[in-house]
């Protein structure tokens, strides 16, 4: 069973455990965000990749519903964000994407809400409530201890970031993306509708007629 069998170990996220003077999870930072992602396959399977290697590519958790869709002979649905990591093993050049993006809501500081976007060898960290940009070089810096959004050398690098950014909320609207810009916002939490207080949205209000409840 166990030479027939796929088994992926990984985690939902990371513990800052006194990093940046930070505690628990919620954060951009390398503490918080980055987890492992291991996987074993099957003894008989073909692959390009010899097992104990390590791979270079980004992967996420939303790719293991569709590895799970691929390895059961399933059709991934073109609407799903993540992608099968069986191609990563049993293709020889695959293709693969360049960045994963990360976001987290406000969470215990109204300032915490933030978007990400890294490679594994640069980050990019935008704050929504207040406009705030941070670069960090993983490979140089890996304890992300020297901010480099400021860096003449890196301005560059940071346009490119901000630019990937800006393509990947576009899609959001104008509350995201302006005139090619992002854009801030004061709103904190997104909170659900049995929080305490809830307001309802205009567009919760369309979707809760044509869902009919």
């Amino acid at each position: 069973m166990y030479d027939n069998s796929f088994i992926f170990f990984t985690a939902d996220h990371g513990d800052m455990l006194g990093d940046h003077y930070h505690w628990r999870k919620t954060y951009a930072y390398e503490g918080s965000a980055n987890i492992p992602m291991l996987m074993k396959w099957p003894r008989d399977l073909e692959t390009y990749v010899e097992k104990g290697s390590e791979m270079k590519q980004v992967t996420e958790l939303r790719d293991i519903l569709p590895t799970l869709l691929d390895i059961t002979g399933q059709k991934i649905p073109d609407e799903m964000d993540g992608d099968s990591l069986l191609k990563l093993i049993t293709e020889k050049n695959p293709k693969w994407r360049e960045w994963v993006d990360l976001e987290h809501s406000t969470c215990y500081h109204k300032r915490n809400y933030w978007m990400a976007l890294t490679d594994g060898k640069m980050k990019y960290i935008y704050f929504r409530s207040t406009g705030n940009e941070q670069l960090f070089n993983l490979k140089k810096d890996p304890g992300e201890i020297h901010d480099l959004a400021d860096d003449p050398d890196y301005e560059e690098e940071l346009e490119k970031w901000r630019s990937r950014m800006i393509d990947h909320l576009s899609e959001r609207g104008k509350g995201w993306v302006k005139d090619g810009k992002l854009q801030t916002s004061k709103k904190g939490m997104l909170y659900g509708p049995n929080y305490p207080d809830y307001k309802e949205s205009f567009f919760q209000k369309i979707l809760r007629k044509i869902r009919g409840y």
